[in-house]
Order: structure tokens, then C-alpha cells, then sequence
């Protein structure tokens, strides 16, 4: 119990001056009687002053009333942090929402989380319009470390876990990862880390028509080139009578089946155009030399990005592909009208969620034998924002989630590389074949880190995905585009 006690009882006991004429009027035989009725009084203050509020009138309707400051039941109630997820299909809502439940299973009685579902479309304008209101959000939020949480903490949104990074919590994931999540201004932490964008891509088939077709799958010891996997392409791409192209009687105005489908909308080709031309070359495509920003995109980077660009051109892709969405792929893939497609290790858990008694199966993307796989740190993470009132029970929430068996079924359920690797030894990761191809690239990889740039995203946007879209569309050359993205990158990124 607090004892607060008021300050007339605080200050120095003494008689009053009634007291002290009483005492001398009636000589000393009184002067204990009256030290007895003092001290009684004396004691019924300490009492009252000590006596806990009387408690709060029952709330209207009947509802309980919430228990007083100070009182044992506010005293032990946990605290509630809400968690912003961005999760957007079954599996992945699926494992956020069961490691909800085992975290507020082992903290019992201290935190609580409490799951909000959010959407990767609003979260900009939900995170702002919170900072504006100076609360009502999730003191947790799942987002995009590089551009996407550095802004926010350059906004004043989020806050720097740097407070909270003990070296045990450190060690759950890599420097380089570390420091894809580091705004470089003052260093600060933005972002755990929880699932990483690189690498994951992967070439998702149909068996049925590879074997149809004679075809023996690429694997991780014998790969397929860019050459190699266009021209599998074309003899899985089939007109109506069942000529693939090439083949004399051939006819492009009646294909039933195409070779290949990717995703050639604005944002694929930047993030996996990059992917690409980096795993080619070697390092990042857009780096700093000599201090001064820029598109460095070498020979080899080239070839790499010119073909997976330009399939519509070769004809083994229709223009469907262009601008194409995640989930009409996929059902171009399931009716058959695509043989093949380049997808993120996430679709896999959703293909099998939307469509479970589909048979497809993963090979890798195209590299040479021996080829390094260079892919660039980063990914999502999770944010404690500064509104939040609980910033050290988030934290806490935050990189437990962290942990290797935790962030199995968090990674896994989303179909991603987890942010620590030590994930992938457990389950559901261990027992996983198809994660074989992506321990093959961890095996034989070698990560690089740029620095935050604050013009990247504008590059991005209004510069290199309608160049390139322009590529993808045979409006533009891909070597016409390589000029100006080189030209416009010195302009841009060095403002």
C-alpha cells in the first residue's frame, strides 16, 4: 500500500496554545488526562490519512467498474500492446496469430499482445495519421526496413530500438542485417529483423508438362542459364494443334499454353530485374563511387537484366505478363496456361493455401555453376512506433519473436527467409525440401549492405520502373534505358 499522508500530520507534533492554558489552569493532574485525548486524536488521523479511497460508484448499466489507482488489481494487470500486421494470406495470418497466443501464454500476468489485422496498402496512412492524433495505433508495426521504416524514423514516427538491443538480441541476426536496418544519420536501429527480401526467387513449374515435354528440371547442381531456361521456354510454349514455337505450323495467334510467365509489372522490374543484374555482377547496381551516387550496371549485369526483361519480345510470354498481379498469376498457372513462372518463395505456401490439390513443384532461377549468389541485406522488420506507452513490453514482444523458434513459424508461415538464420533448423523449416534450394543459395552466397539513400525511392518510382516498363513493352531499347537510368541517376541521387 502507498501511504500518503497529509501535511498537517507530516509536521512536527506540539500542543496547541488551548492546550497549553488548559494544562497550567488545571495543574498537572489534568495534564495527562488531556496528553491521553491528544494522543488518540493523533492516531485517528494517521488512520484516516492512511485508509484507502473509497471505491468508485458501479459503472452505469451494471458494467464493472475499473478498479482504483493504486489498488491491488490495477496493480497486477498486464500490460496490452497491439500488434499492426501486415500479413495478407491465410498461412501467414495463421503463424502471426499462433505466436500471438504463445507469447501471451509464456508472459502471462505481465504483457499481452493483441493482434490487429493490417494491410500493406494503408500503412503509411495509418502509422501518419496515429503520430497526428498523438495515439490511438498499435504500438508494434510489421513493415519494410530499407526506405520504408528509415523514412518513418526520419519523419519522427518510429522509434530507435537501440535502447532495447542487448547483445543477446543482437546476436539474433547478422551485422550486415543489422545494419540494412540503420539510419545512418545517427545510427539508430529502426527495424528488427524478420523475414528477408533476398534471396527467394525461384522458378515454380507444372511437372506435368515438363515431362510431357522431355524435360528434365534444373536443380542446384546442375542449373539452367538464362539461355537454357528460354529455350525450355519455347518448347513448352504450344499453339492450339499442339505445335510449340519454333516448330514448323507453329501458330502465335493461337497459343494454349505459354513457356513462361513472370510478373512484369513496375515493381518486379526494379526488385527482381536488380536481383538479377546483382547476382551477375556481383555487387549492387546503384552504389556510391568516388561519394558520388549512380546506376553502375556492368556487361554482364546487362545481359542478365535485358533477358529477363524482354521474354514478351521471344515470344515464350504473352502480354498478360505485363502488369500482371500476383494472384492472377497464380491462376494462369493452376488452369495450365502457363508452364512455368518466376515467383517469391511466398507463393508457394499461397498457391497451396488458395488451390491444395494443384501439383507444382520449385527449381532455381538461372545462374552458371559455381556462380556466387550476391544478394543484398534487408527486408521487413518490425517498428515500435513513438506514440506507443509501453515501449520496453513491445520491445520485449519484438525480438522474442526473434528468437530462432519463433521466427521458424513466423518466416515459415510467410514464405520467406527468416531474418535469423538459425530458424531454418527448425520446424516447419527443417522437414521443408523445397527450402533446399534456398540453403543452396544461403551455401554458396555473399551479402552486401548499401547505405540509406532519401532519393532512392523517388529514382524508384518516377525514373527506373517506367524506363524499364518501356523495355518490357518493345517501346524502348534495353540499351536506350541503361543510358538514361545512368544519366538520371547522377541528377536524382545526389540532389
Amino acid at each position: 500500500m502507498n501511504w500518503v499522508k497529509p501535511a498537517h500530520v507530516l509536521a512536527p507534533f506540539r500542543l496547541s496554545a488551548a492546550a497549553d492554558w488548559m494544562m497550567r489552569r488545571n495543574g498537572m493532574r489534568n495534564a495527562k488526562a488531556l496528553r491521553l485525548v491528544l494522543f488518540a486524536t493523533v492516531i485517528l488521523l494517521l488512520m484516516a490519512a492512511c485508509t484507502p479511497a473509497a471505491a468508485p460508484a458501479t459503472a452505469p448499466d451494471g458494467a464493472e467498474a475499473a478498479p482504483a489507482a493504486g489498488s491491488s488489481d490495477a496493480a497486477t494487470e498486464p500490460v496490452v500492446v497491439q500488434l499492426w500486421s501486415t500479413a495478407w494470406f491465410p498461412s501467414s495470418i495463421g503463424g502471426r496469430q499462433a505466436l500471438v497466443d504463445k507469447f501471451n501464454e509464456e508472459y502471462a500476468g505481465r504483457i499481452q499482445v493483441e493482434y490487429v489485422q493490417g494491410d500493406w496498402g494503408q500503412g503509411e496512412t495509418y502509422v501518419q495519421s496515429g503520430i497526428a492524433a498523438g495515439g490511438g495505433i498499435a504500438c508494434v508495426v510489421e513493415w519494410e526496413s530499407e526506405g520504408g521504416a528509415q523514412n518513418w524514423y526520419r519523419k519522427g514516427w518510429i522509434i530507435d530500438l537501440r535502447p532495447y538491443l542487448t547483445d543477446e538480441r543482437r546476436a539474433l541476426t547478422t551485422e550486415e542485417q543489422w545494419a540494412a536496418r540503420e539510419y545512418p544519420d545517427d545510427g539508430a536501429i529502426v527495424s528488427s529483423a524478420t523475414v528477408l527480401w533476398e534471396p527467394m526467387l525461384m522458378v515454380l513449374y507444372n511437372p506435368a508438362h515438363l515431362e510431357a515435354a522431355g524435360i528434365t528440371p534444373a536443380t542446384v547442381d546442375d542449373p539452367w542459364s538464362w539461355d537454357e531456361l528460354h529455350e525450355m521456354a519455347r518448347l513448352l510454349t504450344l499453339d492450339v494443334n499442339g505445335n510449340h514455337l519454333g516448330e514448323e505450323g507453329f501458330d502465335p495467334e493461337q497459343v494454349v499454353q505459354w513457356g513462361l510467365l513472370p510478373r512484369l509489372d513496375p515493381e518486379k522490374v526494379w526488385e527482381w530485374g536488380l536481383t538479377f543484374a546483382q547476382q551477375r555482377m556481383g555487387g549492387p547496381v546503384i552504389r556510391q563511387e568516388n561519394g558520388t551516387w549512380g546506376w553502375y550496371l556492368d556487361e554482364a549485369g546487362a545481359e542478365a537484366y535485358e533477358r529477363f526483361l524482354t521474354p514478351i519480345q521471344e515470344g515464350i510470354s504473352p502480354e498478360l505478363a505485363i502488369g500482371i498481379g500476383g494472384d492472377t498469376l497464380h491462376q494462369a498457372f493452376v488452369d495450365g496456361l502457363a508452364s512455368m513462372i518466376i515467383r517469391e518463395s511466398f507463393a508457394i505456401p499461397i498457391i497451396h493455401d488458395n488451390y491444395p490439390d494443384f501439383e507444382f513443384a520449385a527449381m532455381p532461377t538461372p545462374f552458371e555453376l559455381g556462380e556466387t549468389v550476391f544478394y543484398k541485406a534487408g527486408g521487413e522488420g518490425m517498428v515500435i512506433t513513438t506514440v506507443c506507452e509501453h515501449p520496453e513490453e513491445a520491445a520485449e514482444f519484438v525480438f522474442w519473436l526473434m528468437k530462432p523458434e519463433n521466427l521458424a513459424i513466423y518466416a515459415h508461415g510467410n514464405g520467406m527467409l527468416p531474418g535469423n538464420y538459425e530458424a531454418l533448423e527448425f520446424e516447419p523449416f527443417a522437414s521443408d525440401p523445397a527450402w533446399d534450394i534456398i540453403r543452396d543459395y544461403l551455401d554458396r552466397s555473399q551479402v552486401f549492405t548499401t547505405p540509406f539513400n532519401p532519393y532512392l525511392v523517388e529514382f524508384r518510382d518516377t525514373i527506373v520502373a517506367p524506363t524499364l516498363m518501356e523495355v518490357v513493352e518493345g517501346t524502348r531499347t534495353f540499351a536506350e534505358a541503361n543510358e538514361l537510368l545512368q544519366e538520371q541517376a547522377e541528377i536524382v541521387l545526389n540532389q
